[in-house]
């Protein structure tokens, strides 16, 4: 069980944001689409339609913002506004990242991933993070993933969803930007 709330902390905290903006329609055209999956897009363009790109090769740049210190095989990647972030795992050709990149703005290519959090993983993590709180180990940590399952909570209504989703990018390639 606490395994299960570990993963989901780590996941909500390596994910993006999923709250997304959108055009008047909602979606990007398809003409657009097409072009954010052969283009260099922003993360923010990139996650106006993640959900229509899930499987698919993307290329965006974004501000390392972390990389995974023991192994180098992942790293997180903020918008210019440090608001939305998405996470990178090195796969295929691409055996990790440098750990100096940290500050930088990469480039990177990759197939768009996703990982949904249903209903009841959400409600058993909420349940583990009252009982510490209860038990007085979690202090102002309890009150932070409960504000995470709160938005969560929020974005699946907004979104008429029974499931919470993170997106991230199984990374073939990148390239720092000058």
């Amino acid at each position: 069980m606490k395994y299960v709330s570990v993963i989901a902390v780590c996941l909500f905290c390596m994910s993006c944001n999923p709250k997304q903006k959108e055009t008047k329609e909602g979606h990007l055209e398809k003409r657009e689409l097409a072009q954010t999956e052969t283009s260099v897009v922003t993360i923010d363009k990139l996650m106006v339609n993640a959900e229509e790109l899930v499987g698919k090769e993307v290329n965006f740049k974004g501000l390392v913002n972390h990389v995974c210190a023991h192994s180098g095989k992942r790293c997180i990647l903020k918008n210019s506004t440090g608001n939305l972030s998405i996470r990178v795992e090195a796969s295929g050709n691409l055996e990790g990242f440098d750990k100096e990149m940290a500050g930088q703005d990469i480039q990177v290519s990759g197939i768009l991933r996703e990982k949904r959090l249903d209903e009841a993983a959400i409600d058993e993590w909420e349940t583990e993070v009252k009982a510490k709180h209860a038990s007085e180990e979690g202090g102002k940590h309890c009150s932070s993933e409960m504000a995470n399952i709160k938005e969560m909570r929020d974005w699946m209504k907004e979104n008429n969803k029974n499931y919470y989703a993170i997106y991230y990018v199984d990374g073939n390639s990148y390239e720092v930007m000058e």
